[in-house]
């Protein structure tokens, strides 16, 4: 359980929710993700309590709103990218690091559809939300600052190209759901190898992105200071 989940986890006037409390919570997470995984996030709370086996009230006690599920599970999903992130940064070769982040991030996004929307589409945003998509971009700086210098990235690359990739990426697999949603993994092999830097490279013509303009495509809108 993450740290968010265990506060979250803890029952009004600070006491630790009861053991079958805090199993319902999980078994509600657990569902949730599977659900917002293979339908999206357009699914009703009485859909999740459904699949999780539970009564509305008792999905409801806890996560009283859909953004507040959505929030929990989006957490929890968040931090298994940073410390995706950060294995990719201790790599001793940067460019399979980079290379594994790719893949790891790409795999999340491709079989999860309700991340897809609410990474790559802005859908269902908080404060706490947007400023953990926003903090991932100090990482994708220095994961591509590190394979550039180790000579193995294509200098023209930026970090907001990295997420321009997985949205292409991530609608090759929504394209192809249920017919191959595996497809996937053709093109990052074919992106891989336009991403290396060799001798022979032509130089790329089309100037990258901003970042500020990659996150106004996505929805992404920085909290103000002080906010929640």
């Amino acid at each position: 359980m993450t740290e968010s989940s265990r506060a979250e986890s803890a029952a009004e006037g600070g006491r630790p929710l009861r053991r079958d409390a805090a199993l319902n919570r999980e078994r509600v997470l657990r569902a949730a993700r599977e659900v917002f995984g293979e339908r999206g996030l357009n699914v009703t709370l009485d859909d999740v309590a459904r699949h999780a086996g539970v009564g509305v009230g008792t999905l409801y006690r806890r996560f009283p709103t859909k953004e507040a599920l959505i929030r929990a599970v989006f957490e929890q999903d968040a931090e298994g990218r940073m410390e995706s992130a950060e294995r990719a940064l201790t790599h001793p070769d940067p460019w399979q690091g980079l290379v594994d982040f790719l893949m790891e991030m790409s795999a999340d996004l491709a079989e999860n559809r309700g991340l897809h929307e609410a990474v790559m589409l802005g859908s269902h945003s908080s404060g706490p939300i947007e400023t953990t998509r926003a903090g991932m971009l100090p990482f994708l700086e220095a994961l591509v600052r590190r394979a550039q210098e180790s000579g193995q990235l294509r200098p023209e690359v930026t970090a907001s190209d990295i997420p321009v990739i997985q949205h292409m990426l991530s609608s090759a697999a929504q394209f192809t759901r249920g017919t191959r949603p595996e497809i996937w993994r053709r093109y990052i092999e074919v992106l891989l190898n336009g991403l290396r830097e060799r001798p022979d490279n032509p130089p790329l013509t089309t100037p990258s992105l901003s970042n500020e303009s990659v996150e106004q495509l996505m929805g992404l809108v920085r909290p103000e200071p002080g906010t929640d």
